[in-house]
């Protein structure tokens, strides 16, 4: 019965809702095809000679440089030059309100740089992040990268009760990943001969009746 009635719940809600797409705003955001930066990508190189990817970016409404390194990633403002990251919490509101489509306040920022601090919900995604929480009727929480300013992901009540429901649907109890485990195995291989020894004492009943006939 949990199997079935969180399998259920999972094909029943939508999949962008449970993503959150409702939630986001702004994430498409581009640089004008006019626009030339005071700060040319060469300035950024000679800055950054071990960048492996330069991106110009719009940036909660403003241009800037994403750079990525083997040290990290970077956030450069594409006016003035000067590094943005590690962003503070006050930056890292910004960075929510900004892609946040709903009308809720902030409630809560937390800077989460260990394993021990970080809620499963992230699942594998790298640290540090900044998690802000909405005051909103789905507790939403969005998840903003420190280093390259951008939205990780956010997370919601429907979100937390379908990552449940699947726990609970593919039996991995830990990691919430795992669809070839063994208890699984078991489970189904064990429902899949229960039916078929239901079926068949259905049709054994039946005969059985027309054979009293």
């Amino acid at each position: 019965m949990i199997w079935l009635a969180s399998g259920l719940y999972m094909v029943v809600m939508n999949l962008d809702f449970i993503h959150g797409d409702h939630l986001v705003r702004n994430m498409s955001d581009t640089i004008s095809s006019g626009y030339e930066p005071r700060i040319t990508f060469s300035d950024v190189l000679a800055g950054h000679p071990d960048a492996n990817e330069i991106v110009l970016t719009n940036w909660i409404g403003k241009p800037f440089y994403r750079i990525y390194s083997p040290a990290g990633a970077h956030l450069v403002n594409a006016e003035t030059g000067n590094e943005q990251s590690p962003l503070g919490e006050a930056d890292a509101i910004s960075v929510a309100r900004y892609h946040y489509a709903r009308s809720g306040d902030v409630s809560a920022a937390t800077l989460l740089e260990n394993d021990a601090e970080a809620p499963s919900e992230i699942q594998s995604r790298k640290l540090p992040l900044w998690k802000i929480d909405f005051s909103d009727a789905g507790s939403t929480s969005f998840y903003i990268s420190p280093d390259d300013g951008s939205l990780i992901t956010r997370r919601h009540t429907y979100w937390r009760v379908f990552d449940f429901a699947w726990m609970l649907h593919i039996m991995d109890y830990k990691e919430r990943a795992d669809v070839n485990n063994n208890l699984l195995r078991i489970a189904a291989g064990l429902g899949l001969s229960l039916s078929i020894l239901g079926l068949w004492l259905l049709w054994f009943s039946f005969k059985r009746r027309q054979g009293d006939r």
